[in-house]
């Protein structure tokens, strides 16, 4: 770290992590995920949940407030088949992945059983509106407090944080780009106001019907990636960077 860096804080207390590139994961499982953000949700305490990846630990390796942010963050959640294979790697295996949409539409389950309401922020102009309205068709009965485009200038941006507090949702979800979004979060998490804000990036996209998403079998083997790259192809650059991480995991380990 840069010697006028601020010293990264510790981890929230209460959960077992492991360090990967530096960067730290949590140890929960989807079902101890899900509980420990019940628990976030019933407070009025504004948390910030974190799906890591592959790319997102590359650049916190670069980026100081990428991983002070996720160092600070409430829950830091493997969503990545790559991380589930390097903790297996370097013997502290994690429980399982678990991919961001399917996170968030566990907790839109979780907001219409227990009364609550959901937030939709990012994409394109109105691919948040029709993401709502796929995810009240899966849940009947999800309060979906308000919407919003992601295509918001700076001197926009204290209306659309007037907009989400007036709201008053428990559930935030920002679909922007990565890390563009987490430290948006970040920066705006005690203005929002909210108790739980996670940031989703394409799911917005893939709710919205832009995006088709991957078969069962693939998501199951962790190639989900492949199927998203066959629909945007100019994400090979971002894909290429995998087997980077790989060398690094493969070098961590032998050193460790």
């Amino acid at each position: 770290m840069n010697p006028a860096s601020p010293p990264i804080p510790s981890p929230p207390k209460g959960g077992v992590f492991l360090r990967l590139l530096g960067s730290r994961v949590d140890g929960a499982g989807f079902a101890q995920a899900l509980s420990r953000i019940a628990a976030f949700a019933q407070t009025t305490t504004p948390h910030q949940i974190v799906t890591a990846n592959t790319l997102m630990l590359l650049a916190a390796e670069r980026d100081d407030e990428l991983r002070e942010l996720i160092e600070s963050a409430a829950l830091v959640i493997p969503e990545s088949w790559g991380l589930y294979w390097a903790s297996r790697h370097l013997r502290r295996p994690l429980p399982r992945f678990t991919p961001g949409i399917d996170l968030m539409t566990a907790l839109c389950a979780q907001a219409r059983d227990t009364g609550r309401s959901v937030f939709l922020l990012g994409a394109e102009p109105g691919a948040a509106e029709r993401s709502a309205e796929r995810l009240v068709a899966l849940f009947p009965g999800l309060r979906i407090a308000g919407c919003r485009h992601g295509y918001f200038s700076r001197g926009e941006e204290a209306q659309v944080l007037s907009e989400i507090r007036s709201a008053r949702p428990t559930y935030l979800f920002v679909g922007m780009s990565v890390p563009a979004q987490e430290k948006w979060i970040a920066r705006r998490l005690a203005e929002l106001q909210t108790p739980v804000v996670m940031g989703v990036g394409g799911s917005f996209d893939v709710l919205s019907g832009r995006l088709r998403r991957a078969p069962r079998w693939m998501r199951r083997l962790g190639i989900e990636w492949m199927f998203r790259l066959a629909q945007e192809p100019w994400r090979w650059r971002r894909i290429a960077q995998l087997p980077v991480f790989m060398g690094k995991i493969l070098r961590e380990g032998k050193q460790g």
